[in-house]
This record gives C-alpha cells, structure tokens and sequence, in this order.
C-alpha cells in the first residue's frame, strides 16, 4: 500500500478494527487505512474521516484499489499502462514508477495562457494519459484497465432542522471544533488573515490549545502598516487576542525570501501555481518556525454561504417581501466593497430574470454571451491566435462554463452542492498543496472537513444568509472567540496578494531577464511572442501593471524547458514486473520508510521528520 494520509476518526476505527489498545500507538494512519480495506472492501473510503490518497495492491492477482477523499486534499496521480497501475502524488514523478516517459498535452499547456481554465475538469493533468482522481472517487484496476467511480456527493435533498438558532450554532461548534483540533496535530500553525474565515479557525485553534496547556499557537499573516487597508486593520484586531504567537510579514520584506522565491519559480511544479507567492511566503516562514502543519480558512463562502443565490428561490417561490428585504440587506452588506451587489433593485432583477424569463429566451441570449465572454477573456491572455485554433480554445472555455449551466434550473442548495463538486475548489485545493509541499508543509483545511461540509450544506438557508449578513453560521459561533469587528466585517475588501505577487516579481528579474530576454523559444508554440515582448517591455519601463503577465509568461517558460529536458531510463525498466506499481513520492518534506505488511501489501510508513 502507498499513499499519503491523515485521519480525523483514528480512535474509532481502531476500536471497530479490534485493533489491540497497545499497539495503537504504533499503527500509522496510512496502516489504519490498509485495515479498513480488509474490513470493509471498496466501501472503506466512506468509513475513513480526514484527507487522503492511498492505493492498495495485491502482487498476486494484479490487482488494485485506490480512493481519494471528498474534498481532493490530497492528491493522486495515476497512469494505467500494459506494465499495470502507476500511482503517484505528484504528476511528474510517474517515470519513476512504470519508467514511460511524460509527453506534454498540448491543450492543457495552453491553459495555462487562459487561467481560468484551470479548473476545466477533474481528471486532465499537463501530461498525455496522466490522469488525476477526481476528489470522492475510487479506482480500481484489474484485467489491464482502470475504472473510476463516485463514493461520495454532497446532498442537496437534506435539510436539517433544529429548535432554534441557539441549537444551531452549538452543533456547529461542537463539529468545526472537532474539526479545527483534528488538524492541530504536531506542530502547527495556522493562517490569519482579516477575513471572517481564517479568523474563525483561529479563535477555535487557540481556544483549544489553551483548554489542552499547548499554546501558543503559530499565525501567519501578510500585512501592511498602511492604516487604510481593511485587511491589516482586521488582522491586528485578531492579534490583540490572548494565546497566538504572530508571525507577521510584509511587501517591503519579501527581498528577504528572494533565493526561496527565485527557487519556486524555476523548480515549479505545476505552471499553474506561478501566482500562489503569497502562500509561498507564509508557508516559509512557517518551516522556519519548525512547522509542519498549516491551518487554511480556503473558501468558506461556498461551505458556509454561497450568497446571494437565495434571491432567485425567494422570488420564484413567490416570497417577493422576504427577497426584497434580503435585496436589501445584501446591498447594504458590499455597499462600497463590490459594486454588482451593492444596488437592491440590481440584485432584483437579476433574480427576477432568472427565476421568471421563458427558457427559449435564456437559451436565445446565451450563445451571444457566451461570444463575448470569450472575446473578453482571449483579449486579456498571451495565447497565441494559432494556438488557440490549435486546442479549440473556444470550445474549452465554453466546456467550462458549461458545467454550472443555467442557474434557474436547480434551487439555491442544488447549485451549492454543484459548487462543492466544481473542478475550480478541486485545483485551488491541489494548489495549496503543492506550494506547501514546495516548502516541507502540509496543507489542512478545517473548513473542507466532510462533516463540516455536509452540516453547512444541510442548514436552513437562513442559517447561512439571514439579512444580507453572508456565513452567518460562522459569525454567531465566533461569538467569544473572534472580536466583534472582525465577526461583523462588512463587504468585499482588496486582498494583499497582487501586493506581495508585485514585490517578488520585482525582486525576481534576474529570473525574468533568463526566461524573457532571448528569443522565446519555449514559449513559440503556445503564446504571441510579439505580445509577450510588449509587455516586458512595458514592465521594464514602470507598468507594474503588465508584471503578472510577464510573471505567467516566465514560469511556463522556465517549467517547459526544465520538463523536456528530463530524460527517462525506461529500458532499466523494461523488464521488470508487467504486475502494479505504485509510488509513494512524498512531496512534503517529510521523510518515510517502507515495511512489508504480513498479508503481502507493500506499505509506505510516513513519520514526521
């Protein structure tokens, strides 16, 4: 067996696996899952609480099972071949497993010119026949074929209902403080930004550590000491709090990460994270702290709200005074932070078309905003005209708006329960894991828990959005533990990312200057070549506008000629076992050893370095 785990419900599945009480200590969660197998078959995954990715062969059928948890944490790479199963967590480290070299996939290369299509499936990586498991499934392989399958959805025809808003907020906490202790283990840290998310992972993580005498615990923000950024404000509020213990950096000190900076950048492994250098930063300082762990308050609004959705249920079911008072309310809560929201009769009618205009009349108007969401969007990407022909870029990009279709077709929790399932929260996720792995972290989001997921999905929609107020369920139960300016922050605010993305890319030229001074070879067959020089040169002359581009044009460069430059001895290979393969190839810094399980399953043992 081989893959990367890490379990919130240990305790209870060594009790059902009649595992002794003394030799639970000794049992890795990796082991754990291997049991859970034998016990339970394909069902297993669904027994199994946590963030995982894991294969299990057996050398003497040929055959193998896999699984991948709900939320897509963890990754798994996988290449099914005549020599077997190849698995992997990382997509380029496949050769090392079936020795078959990597051969790039040329419309997913040009993604990386258009990024929002990124998240255009589940399943495709940059490589020919490398496939990703998409999150919730399984895999199995046997007679030479690999076959997927779901185990897991989110359910959108549940709706739990409790005595009052009191009951609510004490179950919630009770399940997302189990959450937040289950991703403390060793040492960690967690993230802290202004927002309402990462805030309310913190208040929880240090009011555990302190009921258990482990504080303090380890924040990591990114700040500035400008008194008019909304996001510092908040973060000092969090600061004043008892028990944390702040690692603060910013823009002016990320010259100092330069050599980590300019190491990412040209080691990457995936073109895709070029502009994750915020969390890059955090998750540095968090290794040099002794870190091994980082908390993350990714994406909360589709566990815990997905507003302003709510106003299409409301008026198609006739509820116009209710929606006009949430109209309200929304335009009061992003008044002078997002403008699209900001107006109630906007929001109104908006709702009102979607909720009450013909379908031949919305299926009329979408091939025309279709067009000029994709003229819009090729106008502001370095993909190259001929390119684009090349790969159907057209079609791409309306593949992938194609998957939330319209949204008068499913009620407000259906196209939240779609949006748990999107392929944009599955790259985010693998994102985030692969820049923490970069740096020796692990990457643990509380709010990706399965049980946090599935009760925020099931809540009355007014425990989510009650009066414009967005995650409401969060905002009551930080009661205590969050500062009320911070619970009831209003609105959307500029993130400090581009800031800090601004600062490396301007400590990196030597980077730029080696991947964009000369004739762009790499580049040719994916980008226009004259548009890419015009804005370098651009950037050279002040337009600090123009710099994310050129960061984007760099790191594909630097991340092709490094991928053909790899050479793979698939002879060494050639004749050895036609049976499974699997790789563990940790990512994460971490070192590990592998052990023969007694009933002939090849186990790789994780410890923490």
């Amino acid at each position: 067996m081989a893959g990367a785990v890490r379990l919130d419900n240990r305790d209870e599945l060594l009790r059902a696996l009649d595992v002794h009480p003394e030799d639970r200590a000794r049992v890795t969660d990796l082991a754990v899952a291997l049991y859970a197998y034998e016990r339970w078959g394909d069902d297993c995954p669904l027994r199994l609480l946590g963030d995982f990715a894991f294969l299990v062969t057996d050398e003497l059928t040929g055959r193998a099972f896999g699984a991948r948890d709900p939320m897509g944490v963890k990754p798994f790479y996988y290449r099914a071949s005549a020599r077997g199963l190849a698995f992997a967590t990382r997509a380029s480290s496949l050769p090392d497993v079936d020795g078959l070299p990597l051969a790039l996939d040329d419309a997913r290369v040009a993604d990386v010119c258009v990024p929002a299509l990124e998240c255009l499936d589940l399943r495709s990586t940059l490589y020919r026949d490398v496939w990703r498991l998409p999150p919730g499934h399984t895999v199995r392989f046997a007679a030479g074929s690999a076959s997927i399958a779901r185990y897991w959805t989110p359910r959108a025809d549940h709706e739990i209902h409790r005595a009052g808003d009191a009951q609510y907020v004490e179950e919630f906490r009770e399940i997302f403080a189990d959450a937040v202790r289950c991703r403390l283990s060793g040492p960690a840290a967690s993230m802290l930004s202004g927002g309402l998310d990462s805030s309310t992972i913190v208040g929880f993580a240090a009011a555990g550590l302190a009921r258990e005498e482990r504080g303090p615990l380890t924040t990591l923000s990114a700040m500035t000491d400008e008194t008019g950024c909304e996001e510092s404000v908040h973060i000092r509020a969090m600061l004043g709090q008892p028990g944390l213990d702040p690692v603060v950096i910013r823009p002016e000190d990320v010259g100092a990460y330069r050599g980590r900076i300019e190491t990412f950048a040209s080691s990457i492994e995936d073109p895709f994270d070029g502009a994750m250098v915020l969390p890059l930063l955090m998750y540095a300082a968090a290794r040099e702290r002794g870190v091994n762990a980082v908390l993350d308050g990714l994406d909360g609004d589709v566990v815990a709200s997905h507003e302003p959705d709510i106003l299409d249920d409301l008026m198609g079911g006739g509820s116009f005074r209710v929606a006009v008072r949430e109209a309200r309310g929304f335009a009061h809560f992003y008044r002078g932070t997002y403008s699209p929201w900001s107006k109630a009769t906007r929001l109104l009618a908006v709702s009102a078309g979607r909720a009450f205009a013909p379908g031949f009349v919305r299926a009329a108007s979408r091939p025309l905003r279709l067009r000029l969401a994709v003229r819009s969007t090729l106008s502001e990407s370095i993909l190259s005209r001929e390119c684009g022909r090349r790969v159907d870029v057209d079609g791409r990009l309306r593949q992938l708006w194609s998957l939330r279709g319209p949204q008068s077709a499913r009620d407000a929790r259906e196209r939240q329960a779609r949006e748990l399932v999107h392929p944009q929260l599955a790259a985010a996720l693998e994102r985030y894991h692969r820049v923490a792995a970069s740096q020796g972290i692990e990457a643990r989001h509380p709010l990706f828990d399965r049980r946090v997921v599935e009760f925020c999905l099931a809540l009355p929609w007014d425990q989510k959005v009650r009066d414009g107020w967005s995650k409401r369920i969060l905002r009551l139960a930080g009661k205590g533990l969050v500062p009320d300016p911070v619970r009831w922050r209003r609105g959307r605010w500029v993130r400090l990312g581009a800031k800090f993305l601004a600062a490396a890319i301007a400590a990196s030229r030597g980077f730029l200057d080696a991947e964009l001074a000369g004739g762009l070879d790499e580049l040719a067959p994916y980008v226009d070549v004259p548009k890419v020089r015009g804005m370098y040169r651009r950037y050279l002359r002040g337009d600090g506008g123009a710099g994310e581009t050129v960061w984007t044009a760099a790191i594909l460069s630097s991340w092709l000629r490094k991928t053909r430059s790899r050479r793979y001895d698939g002879a060494a290979r050639a004749n050895g076992p036609a049976a499974l393969t699997v790789h563990p190839e940790w990512d994460d810094g971490h070192s590990h050893l592998q052990e023969k399980h007694p009933h002939g399953f090849q186990e790789d043992v994780r410890t923490l370095a």
